[in-house]
């Protein structure tokens, strides 16, 4: 039985909700090259030499960074930094390091201090743009022959673009082409890229699910791609299920470019692959609908909308959370009103206001009692609830705790990727009189890879 053709749907979604935007491609651009000359101005305050060149590495080189299914800016960009090799220290932490002391030099507006990373320095912005910066030297041989060295662990021979010509020709041999008569595909060219950021998409939308970044699923799609050179949406369900039945098979992922690197050799990266290959298994059946004689358009779009979870395919917002929930609950004529700051950790320095933005991991959060009229004596009871898949895994799903005195505050942290979701009942007399929510969304550190 054929399979319901939603392609000129899929097409469309992908072109105006997936693609990465072309006015968050010119900021990603504009935040790279600040900090690029962020770096040359840093250096040159420390005495160092400048790094030589640069080059865009990670989805934005291989053009599949997609648009931010919460709708929040929460982009990356991965740049490699080469530098002569007699121009950095000898180790590769003393190399990664200096380049996060370029950054402090001349960095503001940074959600945390740069970084030195085990792969790549790291500068996350409060408007949820990031950017690793990886640190390479080159050095030519008696014969002339240039060799660059990644500074990770320690010095690893690496050339900067080998993962982006490893895509781009995955692109070109493995996308649909003109027959041997000429005719051309009735997709449009360069199909694989397409599906590797439709792909991403499913992995990235629902707030609460920890599953693989760019490096891991685009590694993953490349290998089980099934290209249809009449229609995106069979390609994409046949890249879907070989996906879900070599993960069933196997959830460690190697580096294409061979070498016996294993990309999951963290139990983090692991286990972001075994909860992919669940929610694959548990989604994919909603799609057999698709095949039914019966099937029909609201059917086929409802089915898709369970890989996709978005507005465009439910006819209705379908996200799972509000990026923010500020609800002021009157009882007995009562009311509060709670704030929460961002920390650079738990009890920390305060940073900022957290008004509804994506934050990552490992930042305090202070919540407090902005104002209400409920008269003292009382105390204020805090409620957290955290959804995704860390917080299940790690049992952290609910808390309580009470707090009194002139500042009942609340300290926690952003410790699993997901939803965070604080609520505050002001308790006078042992009745609770008033309550207010806030809710806080966490991403994870996305995942690079080795390069």
């Amino acid at each position: 039985m054929a399979m319901y053709d939603l392609s000129a749907d899929l097409l469309t979604f992908h072109d105006k909700h997936v693609k990465l935007d072309s006015d968050s491609e010119k900021r990603l651009a504009e935040v790279r090259d600040t900090n690029l000359d962020r770096i040359r101005n840093g250096l040159a305050d420390l005495g160092k030499a400048s790094f030589k060149n640069w080059r865009n590495q990670g989805g934005y080189a291989m053009g599949t960074v997609i648009n931010d299914p919460a709708g929040e800016s929460n982009h990356d960009i991965d740049v490699a930094l080469v530098f002569d090799e007699g121009d950095l220290p000898s180790g590769a932490l003393a190399a990664r390091q200096r380049v996060r002391d370029a950054l402090c030099k001349r960095g503001t507006n940074f959600l945390h201090d740069p970084e030195a990373r085990t792969n790549a320095v790291t500068v996350w912005y409060a408007d949820g743009y990031h950017l690793d910066f990886a640190v390479y030297r080159r050095s030519t041989s008696i014969f002339q022959v240039e060799k660059h060295e990644h500074a990770s662990t320690d010095w690893v021979e690496r050339e900067p673009a080998e993962v982006t010509s490893w895509f781009m020709k995955a692109v070109d041999d493995k996308s649909p082409k003109a027959d041997a008569w000429g005719n051309p595909p009735a997709v449009r060219v360069n199909q694989l890229r397409r599906i590797v950021r439709l792909v991403k998409w499913f992995c990235r939308s629902r707030t609460s699910w920890n599953l693989p970044g760019g490096m891991i699923a685009s590694t993953l799609v490349v290998e089980c791609y099934r290209a249809d050179a009449q229609r995106d949406d069979v390609a994409l369900y046949n890249t879907l299920a070989a996906i879900e039945a070599r993960l069933r098979s196997s959830c460690r992922v190697y580096h294409p470019n061979g070498g016996a690197r294993e990309l999951t050799g963290k139990a983090e990266y692991l286990n972001q692959v075994t909860l992919m290959q669940e929610k694959l298994t548990a989604n994919m059946p909603k799609l057999s609908v698709l095949f039914d004689a019966d099937c029909t358009r609201d059917k086929a779009r409802s089915a898709w909308d369970w890989i996709f979870n978005h507005a465009f395919w439910a006819g209705k917002e379908v996200l799972e959370e509000a990026s923010l929930v500020k609800a002021d609950t009157g009882l007995s004529g009562y009311w509060v009103r709670m704030g929460c700051d961002l920390a650079k950790s738990e009890r920390g320095r305060i940073i900022g206001r957290y008004r509804g933005q994506v934050v990552p991991k490992n930042l305090g959060l202070r919540f407090f009692v902005e104002d209400t009229n409920v008269p003292q004596p009382f105390s204020v009871r805090y409620e957290v609830t955290n959804k995704g898949d860390e917080a299940q895994q790690a049992k952290q799903l609910e808390w309580s705790g009470e707090a009194s005195g002139d500042d009942p505050e609340w300290w926690t942290s952003t410790a699993y990727k997901g939803t965070h979701r604080m609520t505050c009942n002001v308790v006078r007399n042992g009745v609770t009189v008033a309550s207010s929510s806030i809710i806080v969304k966490i991403v994870g550190g996305i995942f690079r890879g080795r390069r």
